[in-house]
């Protein structure tokens, strides 16, 4: 018998070339959460490290034989703001589900921020107003660009981009990059970009002094907020008005836990694999104010590493090393 030892690396710029549309990502994330939700693709809650404010080691592994792939994310962090040029890093190890091989090692910030947008976007098609007009980022780095593709292309009517940032810089050129798309845009305080906003999403990383600073009675009637940042940036008085939360496995299985970051967690009416399944029945009324809960999912990585490394293989691109 012959073994197959060939181990595919994707750089960063490999998975730039890959042809990894939104679309794409959206129905291998629902797949994904469908297939945990009928018990064929496995998880456990996420390790982490900490290391001080804002700087934490994590790792996220998952397994689907129905797909005959298994992954796992090993995630730097560190506080915004100091010497590395880059806050959050990451990489992915897919393997063969059946024989256990490496098959792939594969640069993961990009994946990682298409897995997350992905995953607002797949809950949005259940959550959001399909006629909603208004976003807002709090918060305009990676995250918010890959959000704005993803929801933009799932929410077409969208028109007007609100933006906060704080003092940093971002919040302009975030402004600027949506106004080349065709889209109105306006650098806002953080109150008026949740208040005139019917999709929000919260993208905060935390530091040192970091403390909470959204109001949850500035969200309006009717609104879906994507709390990306786990909810840090949100003040907890209020959060349970919210008529409706959900969080993906991974936030239920860690951060469920009285005194954790978003006390809701405790309470949340569905999670990711509900809604995709079909279990829940998402938005009924027009004003329902609802917040999606993320902390990243090992489920969403592996969807999005598997078609990558499919999508990789397809287009020829990577090098391919041997063991």
């Amino acid at each position: 018998m012959t073994i197959n030892t060939s181990l595919l690396y994707l750089n960063d710029a490999d998975i730039a070339r890959l042809p990894l549309d939104v679309r794409s990502v959206r129905t291998a994330i629902g797949r994904a959460f469908q297939a945990y939700a009928a018990g064929e693709l496995r998880t456990e809650a996420k390790t982490s490290i900490a290391v001080g404010p804002g700087h934490a080691f994590q790792s996220l592994a998952a397994v689907d034989m129905a797909s005959g792939f298994a992954a796992l994310k090993w995630v730097g962090m560190v506080p915004p703001g100091g010497a590395a040029a880059v806050n959050i890093n990451a990489s992915i190890l897919l393997s063969d589900a059946a024989t256990g091989q490496t098959r792939c090692l594969m640069d993961g910030r990009r994946v990682t921020a298409l897995r997350t947008a992905g995953m607002t976007a797949m809950a949005a098609r259940y959550l959001a107003r399909s006629d909603s007009t208004t976003i807002g980022f709090v918060g305009a780095g990676v995250q918010a660009e890959s959000h704005l593709l993803a929801l933009r292309d799932l929410l077409p009517s969208l028109q007007k981009v609100y933006v906060y940032s704080g003092a940093s810089p971002t919040g302009a050129r975030f402004a600027a990059q949506c106004a080349s798309m065709e889209l109105q845009a306006e650098v806002a305080t953080a109150q008026a970009t949740v208040m005139r906003s019917d999709v929000v999403v919260t993208t905060v990383p935390i530091g040192p002094g970091f403390e909470p600073f959204i109001d949850a009675a500035w969200i309006r009637p009717g609104a879906f907020v994507a709390a990306i940042d786990l909810g840090r940036s949100w003040r907890h008085p209020g959060l349970e008005a919210v008529d409706v939360t959900v969080v993906d496995e991974e936030a239920m299985k860690k951060y469920a836990k009285p005194g954790n970051l978003v006390p809701p967690l405790g309470h949340a009416h569905a999670t990711m694999s509900e809604l995709a399944a079909l279990r829940h029945p998402g938005r009924t009324s027009d004003d329902q104010r609802i917040m999606l809960f993320s902390s990243g999912s090992a489920v969403a990585d592996l969807a999005i590493a598997t078609l990558a490394y499919e999508r990789a293989l397809s287009e020829k691109v990577g090098t391919l090393l041997q063991s």
